[in-house]
């Protein structure tokens, strides 16, 4: 009976798994996810770095409308995991607030990649 059980639930995932992929990200799917960054994002930090860290999500936000934005939304988002592994070594940002900024960022990447 558990074989029977761990076959249906391999195979449940494996369904699972063809059709997310199937699926294709669209612009949207990841302007939630960057946008998801800042939601996660309410780390203990000063204005400044704030202000600065959000400048590169709304730049990644307003490419994904653009016409050929993947390219431009990619560097953004990299550019705001450079700026915010910076802050966290200016001590600006702590660490563990930063390992989810840097996890939601990189789901965003992962959305804009599939792209």
């Amino acid at each position: 009976m558990k074989a029977k059980l761990v076959s249906i639930s391999v195979a449940a995932s494996l369904v699972s798994l063809s059709c997310s992929a199937a699926l294709a990200a669209t612009p949207e799917d990841c302007q939630r996810a960057v946008d998801e960054v800042s939601i996660v994002g309410r780390a203990n930090y000063d204005s400044a770095t704030e202000a600065q860290l959000t400048k590169y999500l709304n730049a990644a936000s307003t490419a994904l409308v653009q016409k050929g934005g993947k390219v431009q939304a990619t560097k953004e988002i990299q550019a705001y995991q450079q700026k915010l592994d910076e802050a966290v070594n200016a001590q600006k940002v702590k660490q563990g607030d930063a390992a989810k900024l840097k996890e939601a960022s990189n789901k965003a990447l992962q959305c804009i990649n599939s792209l």
